[in-house]
């Protein structure tokens, strides 16, 4: 087998399978967690292949073969780092081997298209020198990033990319709370739910000396729908707007809602909705900057010391 084949093959299927990983988790400002992901699945994948570099090494009992590829006992120690008994050991062992077997002779018949192509140089190359780039960006964005966000950074960023805070559906945030229905005062505690100029402390206070019960956090913003089912679909979407009220009764129990605030669908969400986005976009927008000035003041430095050349007119 040609060792350097093989390597090629596998770092070529880390490349393709890691791809998306990276460009998703990128979006989270999550490089580190990146390169462990990335590391992780190349180390797997060049385990499948138990290419036989050293085989002056004592690597224990030969366990199964595809081909010129050998899988010893060495190769599986990680299986077992908790107890286990006999008949689970032999029982994971053998599922290992089989999985093993079918990878090898799959590997064996892609090598043998995969010597007449010739991009798997290119892609390999490309491969290590896209982990090498991560890993020092990484270490340079790490120690010169500033992750301080203050609130007015906060709010511009906001107020000037409001197109990526968009709806997807209707929300509403409401005071919803019920009541024992044959509580004598049911319909003065109807009014202070109602009411527009009490305050939240003041509310509180009411509900819980009249043994009430909050539905949903007055507080928290929620989908149409989530409000909705939990009143067995009585609501009708087209009513819900700001000081809606609505009342029913169902075993036993007195509700009353009364909508606060709604965001259509298409229409900007609040920025108590976003916060946490809108400081993962700003990171990753300063960390994307960082990385942009470092290139081209390495690029220009190297110019300077004609440490790089462009022949091409």
């Amino acid at each position: 087998m040609d060792g350097a084949i093989m390597e090629k093959i596998i770092l070529t299927k880390g490349l393709i399978l890691t791809k998306e990983i990276s460009n998703a988790m990128m979006m989270k400002g999550q490089g580190k967690f990146i390169q462990l992901i990335l590391l992780a699945i190349l180390a797997g994948l060049m385990f499948s292949s138990c290419n036989i570099e050293n085989e002056q090494e004592d690597r224990g009992e030969l366990l199964a073969e595809a081909g010129d590829r050998k899988l010893f006992e060495k190769d599986i120690a990680f299986l077992f780092n908790g107890p286990k008994s006999a008949a689970d050991s032999q029982r994971v062992i053998k599922s290992f081997i089989n999985s093993w077997l079918r990878d090898q002779i799959m590997t064996i018949e892609a090598e043998k298209t995969a010597k007449e192509n010739s991009d798997i140089d290119r892609l390999v190359q490309n491969y290590r020198d896209a982990l090498i780039r991560m890993e020092y960006e990484q270490n340079l964005v790490s120690n010169n990033l500033d992750t301080l966000i203050l609130k007015d950074q906060i709010e511009a960023f906001y107020d000037n990319n409001q197109e990526q805070f968009l709806s997807a559906s209707k929300l509403v945030r409401a005071r919803f709370v019920s009541f024992d229905a044959s509580r004598s005062n049911i319909w003065p505690l109807r009014n202070e739910v109602f009411k527009t100029d009490i305050s939240d402390r003041d509310l509180e206070e009411i509900v819980e000396l009249n043994e009430g019960e909050w539905i949903i956090n007055p507080y928290i913003w929620y989908n149409f729908q989530e409000i909705n089912i939990l009143t067995d679909n009585q609501l009708n979407r087209n009513n819900i707007i700001p000081g809606y009220e609505f009342s029913y009764n169902d075993q036993g129990k007195r509700y009353f809602i009364k909508v606060l605030n709604v965001v259509n669908e298409g229409e900007v969400m609040p920025l108590e909705m976003v916060e946490d986005k809108v400081k993962q976009l700003i990171l990753l927008e300063r960390r994307n900057q960082k990385i942009s000035e470092i290139r081209n003041e390495l690029f220009e430095r190297n110019i300077r010391n004609q440490q790089i050349k462009i022949h091409y007119q």
